[in-house]
């Protein structure tokens, strides 16, 4: 599909997100400003914690307050609330300090509720007919926007401007950037005619058997992921090879291209080989922290998360099939809802395990990591090899 066959207000909204792209670098940003600072990795880790730990009553009243939401009008509201965290961050100074990065760091986690408003309104906006070609586009063109972005911004940080208060003039800049990107979202994005209900998901799990060996799977994957956040990435980079932010941009410059790559590779692949992707999708994810394990270089380093992300993006589709294999329709909601709530319980805590084995040692994440990923590939294998029989390629 050429661009310009997609229609106007789909184009237009594939273009916000290559807009709003380059501000993702703060997530970056925050936790090497912290560490330049003084805090330890630990502290940062720590601090993390109590603070999603402090979001969580205020979450739910977000949810309590707003039934219903306006797709549009929540698609402002993110980039509102993003706005003025980053404002707050940029005024974390001098005994304000903790006040500020608490408030800045807590409505980036009330963003988050409406994030679901997101694919809402691509279902929308994009027609159903011709959504899967117009989702490649959607997926390709932010991941150019970092290619570009990210490594200018992280040569201006790292070798130009490289004080503290220049990170915090960077958060206020990006702050401004969503002035623009709420002006565009309100003058050139159609309203979409419908409303999204906005869901606090409890911290309660019930524990369904069918559904077992997906959750145990799911829980070693996500738990392998959120203990190697960009947190840790920022520390063994420029806390331990000594390199700048631009290092750490050019990895994820590095990943952008090969997400790219796989999108081509796996409109073309075929799903009776759907358990071999599975399988090297998740290899790659052991490899890659096995690498990172060794302390690498710089060279090496780029090379493992380059195999990271390869192997994430392989096996992603196929992994959401098969989770989708082990829900009944009739429970669809429920099991989802259940969850997402595993999800967000582990992510709570992982920063602050993250935190305390990068203090540790800055690969003790990775090796960690490198465990968990294992052990839900021999998972896999196994119920691939009883139920589906040796050499079955699909699940």
């Amino acid at each position: 599909m050429k661009w310009r066959e997609i229609p106007p207000n789909a184009r237009r909204y594939i273009l916000y997100h290559v807009f709003v792209t380059p501000g993702l670098i703060c997530w970056y940003l925050l936790p090497l400003y912290l560490m330049m600072t003084g805090l330890s990795v630990f502290e940062v880790g720590w601090l993390f914690t109590i603070i999603n730990l402090l979001s969580i009553p205020l979450t739910y009243l977000v949810c309590k307050r707003f039934d219903r939401v306006p797709v549009k009008r929540g698609l402002i509201t993110i980039d509102m609330l993003d706005g003025v965290a980053y404002t707050f961050y940029f005024l974390a100074k001098g005994a304000f300090a903790p006040f500020a990065l608490l408030i800045g760091r807590m409505l980036e986690e009330i963003s988050f509720l409406f994030y679901p408003l997101y694919p809402a309104y691509e279902r929308i906006i994009y027609p159903r007919e011709r959504r899967s070609e117009i989702l490649s586009w959607h997926l390709r063109l932010p991941e150019v926007s970092s290619m570009v972005s990210f490594p200018l911004i992280g040569y201006l940080l790292g070798y130009i401007f490289t004080k503290p208060y220049h990170y915090r003039s960077a958060f206020l800049l990006f702050g401004l950037l969503t002035v623009f990107t709420i002006w565009y979202l309100w003058k050139f994005l159609p309203e979409a005619g419908e409303k999204e209900r906005l869901s606090f998901e409890k911290f309660s799990f019930k524990f369904d058997r069918k559904f077992a060996l997906f959750i145990t799977v799911d829980s070693l994957i996500t738990l392998a992921g959120s203990i190697t956040p960009e947190l840790v990435l920022i520390n063994y980079v420029v806390f331990t090879l000594k390199k700048t932010i631009f290092e750490v941009t050019l990895i994820e410059a590095g990943m952008a291209a090969v997400t790219i790559f796989v999108t081509f590779l796996t409109e073309r692949a075929k799903n009776e080989w759907a358990g071999i992707y599975m399988i090297s999708g998740l290899g790659s994810l052991v490899l890659y922290s096995l690498i990172m394990g060794s302390s690498p270089s710089f060279v090496m380093t780029l090379f493992a998360y380059v195999i990271m992300r390869f192997g994430s993006s392989l096996m992603f589709p196929f992994y959401r099939d098969w989770m989708w294999s082990f829900i009944p329709s009739e429970r669809s909601a429920q099991l989802h809802g259940a969850l997402s709530s595993l999800r967000r319980s582990i992510k709570i805590i992982s920063p602050f395990l993250a935190g305390w084995q990068a203090f540790v040692h800055p690969v003790l994440p990775y090796i960690t990591g490198a465990f968990l990923y294992s052990i839900a590939a021999a998972l896999i294998l196994v119920w691939n090899i009883r139920i589906k029989g040796f050499g079955n390629r699909s699940f």
